[in-house]
């Protein structure tokens, strides 16, 4: 495919990391390409364009495919493209949380292994400038739903599902419609491919008419299964010890899970026990995921900016050990929080409500009879007034998007933290 793109009008949608990505990639195979984004107010191109490449924030309801339809022009998303100028093998993960960590994790592990190995996707890099440029004889792939929502021929040989737990309703509006995107992930495996699916994670009735045909294994926390699982406290391959639970340096049942994910798909590529086990002793997550940031007169301050959906937000509250005041709330992705409140663990006892959700989150919470819920007008206020609660820690887990008020979920992390350390010299 890659010289096929030699003197290719190619039309770009979407000015960012993906964006720019696929416009280097296919100007070094020869393209002339334009990039339009209509946030910035910018004049429609008026040319003949042989292909139309789109970044994820287009959603599949957009006006280009009226456009590209009426001209008879193809259009593929950014993965896709990467995914046909890539000569090597793909592994690729999708699910509601745990995405960054488990490509990361696996990543490295293939690295130890003495792989060349781009890590890249949804985690901020582009897959089609990794597969351009790297020279990698693998590349590991973070797959959001977005993404997946424009693949064609997209085959990697390597396919895991960690969860899926509410998440952009606002774009998918269903959670059937959310799960059948997840699951475009093996629409185009064969039986030489392999999917990992979590048997702990994902609803049974969301799997309903899902007929995957590649090679499924199974990772589960609660016994034995085929594939990665643990049990007594250790890890196991297909009835391998790999490791025991406590040599992982992740913390939390959630990044088990992860590394379960990580450990099949390693062992699927004939990664040796040593070298998994040694990555797994040293690897550390995302500092915006679950991240212990200091102690203030007591309190123990937890920056979880990362969790941006319910499900990662009680993974991070279930974490806490005792009496905690959990921060929540930021740009509204288009669900109720009564899912949240109804599976709350007990030692939250204090909720901050921020944001364009603060509303919606109090509601749902009387909802539920929790009652300890308060507004706060911003971050900084909330962080301030923690001092005056009687709890042990204090976790910022927003369960939502951050871009009310911040730019990104690190921004907002970032701001998270110093604001901690400025409480350190009142």
């Amino acid at each position: 495919m890659k010289g096929g793109y030699k003197n290719k009008n190619v039309l770009i949608i979407g000015d960012g990391i993906s964006g720019n990505g696929a416009k280097n990639a296919l100007e070094k195979y020869g393209a002339r390409c334009d990039i339009f984004d209509e946030r910035f107010g910018e004049k429609f191109p008026e040319k003949n364009y042989d292909l139309i490449v789109i970044s994820p924030s287009v959603s599949s309801d957009h006006y280009i495919y009226d456009y590209a339809r009426e001209k008879g022009v193809p259009v593929i998303g950014e993965i896709e493209l990467g995914f046909r100028l890539f000569d090597g093998e793909t592994v690729a993960v999708t699910g509601t949380n745990g995405k960054t960590t488990t490509v990361s994790l696996i990543g490295e592990i293939l690295k130890r292994a003495g792989r060349k190995t781009s890590v890249c996707g949804n985690i901020g890099v582009s897959f089609a400038s990794c597969a351009a440029f790297d020279g990698s004889d693998t590349a590991v792939v973070e797959v959001s739903s977005f993404q997946l929502e424009s693949i064609d021929g997209f085959k990697p040989h390597i396919a895991c599902v960690l969860n899926i737990s509410q998440d952009h309703l606002d774009r998918h509006k269903t959670m059937r419609r959310y799960a059948e995107t997840k699951f475009r992930i093996a629409e185009n495996q064969d039986e030489n491919d392999f999917l990992i699916l979590s048997q702990d994670d994902i609803p049974l009735l969301l799997l309903e008419g899902f007929f995957p045909r590649a090679k499924v294994l199974y990772t589960s926390l609660r016994g034995k299964v085929s594939g990665a699982y643990m049990f007594g406290g250790k890890i196991y391959f297909m009835d391998e010890y790999v490791c025991d639970r406590d040599a992982i340096r992740l913390r939390g049942d959630h990044n088990v899970s992860n590394v379960l994910a990580a450990v099949c798909a390693a062992k699927l590529m004939k990664v040796e026990n040593d070298v998994i086990v040694d990555v797994l002793t040293e690897f550390e997550s995302d500092k915006h995921r679950l991240r212990y940031v200091d102690t203030v007169k007591g309190k123990y301050y937890f920056n979880d900016s990362k969790g941006t959906n319910i499900g990662a937000t009680l993974k991070a509250a279930e974490y806490m050990p005792s009496d905690t005041c959990l921060i929540l709330g930021g740009s509204d992705k288009g669900y109720e929080f009564d899912e949240l409140f109804e599976k709350l663990p007990e030692q939250i006892k204090v909720v901050f409500a921020i944001g364009e959700t603060a509303g919606k989150i109090k509601k749902a919470a009387f909802r539920n009879k929790f009652y300890e819920v308060e507004f706060k007008e911003t971050l900084d206020e909330a962080v301030r007034d923690t001092l005056n609660l009687n709890v042990s820690n204090v976790l910022l887990s927003p369960a939502t998007a951050s871009f009310d008020m911040f730019s990104s979920y690190k921004e907002r992390g970032e701001k998270f933290e110093t604001l901690v350390k400025e409480l350190k010299i009142q």
